[in-house]
């Protein structure tokens, strides 16, 4: 599909961690620099909305609480074209690792001269676990 709608052939989907690692080197420091402090913004942020499960008995014969439990996986799309936001990779992941989610997946589309690079470098810094070449 990716042929068809995009114009693109790809022999795999999945972004390799050298092709990630590539980006990121590639990428222009002040972007990187850029990146990590927003991440240090976001991190210190959403480390206060943090909330721990709480049992109360104290009732006799009532008991009420909160479990607070991560989603065990989460998706996320990301433009990669000339409307590519790597800020909002941060925004959205971020947030999901504080909250322990285990398995972050990113699907961007590809470009004939390959991913954004801006992009992949977000995606590095913010933690993504799993990178594909998807279309929307």
């Amino acid at each position: 599909y990716e042929k068809k709608f995009d114009n693109v052939d790809l022999d795999n989907l999945k972004v390799s961690q050298a092709e990630i690692d590539d980006a990121y080197a590639q990428t222009d420091q002040k972007v990187i620099d850029a990146l990590n402090l927003a991440k240090e913004n976001i991190v210190s942020f959403h480390k206060m909305e943090v909330e721990d499960s709480f049992i109360d008995a104290k009732k006799k014969g009532v008991i009420r609480g909160e479990k607070i439990a991560p989603l065990a996986a989460v998706g996320l799309y990301v433009p990669g074209g000339t409307a590519a936001y790597p800020s909002s990779i941060l925004m959205n992941v971020i947030p999901a690792k504080i909250a322990g989610v285990p398995r972050i997946v990113m699907v961007t589309p590809p470009q004939k001269d390959g991913l954004n690079k801006a992009v992949l470098a977000a995606a590095k810094i913010a933690g993504v676990d799993e990178i594909y070449m998807v279309g929307g």
